[in-house]
């Protein structure tokens, strides 16, 4: 109900230090709950990127192709070509079972032992065995080459740069000259 402008002015007002709306309402929300828990025992889990599941259901289950699973599915698929991205930065992905399993064990924890304060987990893997972006692109596609999608665009062949004109210039060649043609 705001005017787009108004919500661009008032939006660095708000999150002040935080460094999105993202990680901002998070912590809102963590404050909230924080305030208003009463007498009520609460864990709270704080998962990285929830990726496709580890074992359950079943190695690579996903219900939804949002985040990070819809880019490796276009990926692919062949369609996505090229990416922004650091590819020495840590890609702290966290199946979705590792997630699950932890709420569920911290649920089973907080109702047993009652703990007197909140109890925060952090549900990541970058700390202890990091993956980095750079090895994400190159196990990614030379799985996609051994497994391929079916029904895929054309052969998957995604590349990661940091560097904003290599990237420009593999959208054009990669994304808008095919799709012009």
């Amino acid at each position: 109900w705001l005017d787009e402008s108004i919500i661009e002015d008032i939006t660095p007002k708000l999150i002040g230090a935080w460094p999105n709306t993202y990680t901002y309402t998070k912590a809102l929300s963590e404050y909230l709950i924080q305030q208003e828990k009463g007498n009520l025992n609460v864990a709270i889990i704080r998962p990285s990127i929830v990726g496709a599941s580890w074992h359950e259901p079943f190695p690579g289950w996903i219900d939804n192709f949002n985040g990070t699973s819809g880019v490796l599915v276009a990926a692919g698929k062949g369609i996505l070509r090229t990416a922004i991205a650091n590819n020495e930065a840590v890609a702290d992905m966290i199946p979705v079972d590792v997630a699950i399993n932890l709420t569920l064990a911290a649920g089973w924890y907080t109702a047993v032992h009652r703990p007197k304060t909140i109890l925060v987990y952090h549900c990541t893997t970058g700390g202890i065995n990091p993956f980095f972006w750079g090895e994400m692109e190159q196990y990614v596609m030379s799985t996609f080459k051994r497994n391929p999608l079916e029904q895929a665009f054309r052969t998957p062949n995604a590349h990661l740069t940091s560097n904003y004109l290599i990237n420009q210039y593999w959208t054009t060649v990669s994304h808008k000259a095919p799709a012009i043609l």
